[in-house]
């Protein structure tokens, strides 16, 4: 998932996270404040006249008034939200020039800069907008905040530096303890430093909130391989075969790691998902009761109760 913004357009990750930011540019100014958190996870990009419209009308407003700091800035946020991220650094540079504190702008140029795969330009003025922001008294509720901590810790992942990685990729995760993208990018770090436990927990925090993550299941199989343990690794292969709708592959292998793992809840969650690809409510029914046998809170095997017994008519 690198480049994770540019990377939305192919919607390759945009998984069934996607909520629809775009708008008119009223309600894009309205947003802009905190919605950089959404960037990557949760935006689907406007239709292209909508867009081009967007564009068009914040040029205008700074041609209007060239002198206008707050109209360039919204032309700074605009052409992010277009995914024109040269165009988005011009113009926050510009802003950056006449006031050099400006933290929106700060976040424009990380952003971007991050999404451009230049990383090493976008370390300061992240690292900027978060030590100007992390003592606030709420920072679960600011998403910018979130978004930069997640922008920060790509980019030292794009940098080859997965050590310095961690602390702003568990500040994304602690400020949102929802955000399966920062957690999986925190897994990709501690999978680079060899923490194979720690990897392990974040990839399996990852696909508790999106059980199709694909990339997390594959990071986790190789994670669970170089632990030493590759019957939890088939677990993640099964789940990886099912991310990718092989239903039937996913059976096969989640049985073979059940059989192996016979206290493991997550394998008979996924298990019951991969039933319920191929069509045998029953298994999936008794799979799902299996998991909650092993862990009453199991949120995959809770969901998936419900679920089977309203189409079994139960």
């Amino acid at each position: 998932m690198s480049g994770k913004f540019g990377s939305m357009f192919s919607g390759s990750n945009q998984l069934v996270r996607i909520i629809i930011l775009a708008g008119v540019l009223l309600v894009l100014l309205a947003v802009a404040f905190g919605s950089y958190y959404y960037f990557d996870r949760y935006y689907a990009p406007a239709q292209p006249e909508v867009q081009e419209m967007n564009v068009a009308q914040a040029e205008q407003a700074v041609r209007d008034d060239p002198q206008n700091v707050e109209s360039r800035l919204a032309l700074a946020e605009t052409y992010l939200f277009a995914g024109e991220f040269e165009d988005a650094i011009t113009q926050a540079n510009q802003v950056l020039a006449i006031e050099s504190e400006n933290q929106r702008a700060w976040l424009v140029v990380g952003v971007s800069s991050t999404n451009l795969g230049k990383p090493a330009d976008a370390i300061e003025p992240l690292t900027r907008f978060i030590n100007a922001r992390k003592d606030e008294e709420m920072p679960g509720l600011d998403r910018s905040l979130q978004a930069a901590a997640y922008y920060l810790g790509e980019s030292y992942l794009q940098l080859n530096q997965p050590q310095e990685a961690i602390e702003p990729l568990t500040q994304a995760v602690t400020w949102s303890m929802t955000d399966a993208d920062s957690m999986y990018k925190l897994g990709m770090a501690y999978l680079a430093v060899q923490d194979y436990p720690k990897a392990i927990a974040m990839f399996e925090a990852a696909t508790a909130f999106v059980p199709n993550y694909l990339e997390a299941y594959e990071a986790m199989a190789q994670a669970y391989d170089a632990d030493g343990k590759p019957e939890y690794g088939d677990y993640a292969r099964g789940m990886a075969a099912y991310a990718i709708k092989d239903y039937q592959a996913a059976v096969d292998l989640l049985l073979k790691a059940a059989q192996s793992l016979p206290d493991f809840p997550l394998v008979f969650g996924g298990l019951g998902l991969a039933y319920e690809g191929v069509g045998d409510l029953q298994a999936a029914l008794d799979a799902y009761h299996a998991a909650l046998r092993l862990d009453p809170n199991n949120f995959t095997a809770n969901t998936g109760i419900e679920r089977v017994s309203a189409l079994l008519g139960e």
